[in-house]
């Protein structure tokens, strides 16, 4: 089973699960945010504040699972003021193409990125999905 959670308040926390092969007769399930990570340090050991919102919605939703994680991993990305990423030619350097900031989306998105990427590069960014008024913002 393949799940995602939005809370109904205002708050920005949310979460999904997902199979996970690796791992036979686990499920993965995880909060999208939480605090910075050092990549240096990214697999110490879970606190309350990595963890405890994960357990909160489990507890509540997912009757008789243990809200004590058998593995923790946690998720290295990126994330931009607003959480849309940034697609478009560097200020200074027209020769270079700048694609970063995907808030943790960029793996499911990287067939049409990879798209808008090589349109902008080549210089022919007209592209057919979006409204004339919505190109020129990007």
């Amino acid at each position: 089973p393949t799940f995602i959670g939005y809370p109904r308040s205002g708050r920005a926390f949310h979460f999904y699960g997902l199979p996970v092969h690796e791992y036979p007769d686990l499920i993965k399930i995880c909060g999208h945010g939480g605090p910075p990570v050092d990549p240096d340090h990214r697999d110490a050991a879970p606190t309350p504040a990595t963890t405890g919102n994960v357990s909160k919605l489990i507890k509540k939703f997912f009757k008789g699972v243990a809200t004590t994680p058998s593995i923790y991993e946690s998720c290295m990305y990126t994330n931009s003021p607003d959480e849309n990423p940034v697609l478009d030619r560097h200020p200074q350097f027209n020769n270079i193409i700048i694609g970063a900031g995907f808030s943790g989306h960029g793996f499911k998105l990287s067939p049409v990125i990879g798209k808008i990427l090589f349109l902008r590069a080549a210089h022919t960014w007209q592209l057919p999905w979006l409204l004339p008024h919505h190109q020129e913002g990007l």
